[in-house]
């Protein structure tokens, strides 16, 4: 079973999308950027919601691109998914800095669990690296072309 972690301090969105996908995945919240990066290390996700809006990003000065960029140089093989209030821009500037696509925090829960079953579907190609370690080919599509 594929494991998501959601990362949103909007608890009710928070809530919308684990109860829209707990049936399906196995679902791992992380409170904060420290519980994160400990969530991604012990429990190696295929995907990740990220909520592009986080109040945290403001008040430590990153972002959610910088955190993505972050994420992606750590964690190869995991799935971004930005969670936007609709700001088509942010998601694709969000895209350009490593996320796989991104959703409308409004997303009703059959598309949510549409959209989050077509990225995991994703083909993920894996290259070795210098240390014999496979790491995955970024692919760089966006939910436009998914759908």
């Amino acid at each position: 079973m594929d494991r998501i972690i959601i990362l949103n301090d909007d608890l009710e969105s928070q809530m919308r999308m684990y109860l829209a996908l707990c049936a399906s995945y196995r679902i791992d919240i992380a409170e904060n950027e420290v519980s994160l990066m400990r969530l991604l290390r012990r429990k190696r996700p295929n995907l990740l919601l990220l909520d592009a809006h986080n109040s945290r990003f403001n008040q430590n000065g990153k972002s959610a691109g910088k955190l993505i960029q972050k994420i992606k140089h750590k964690h190869k093989r995991v799935q971004i998914l930005a969670v936007t209030d609709g700001d088509e821009r942010l998601g694709c500037a969000l895209q350009e800095n490593g996320a796989d696509g991104w959703i409308d925090r409004q997303i009703d829960s059959d598309e949510l669990l549409a959209r989050v079953q077509r990225v995991l579907a994703l083909p993920r190609p894996f290259i070795f690296d210098a240390n014999g370690e496979d790491t995955e080919v970024e692919n760089g599509m966006s939910m436009s072309e998914l759908s």
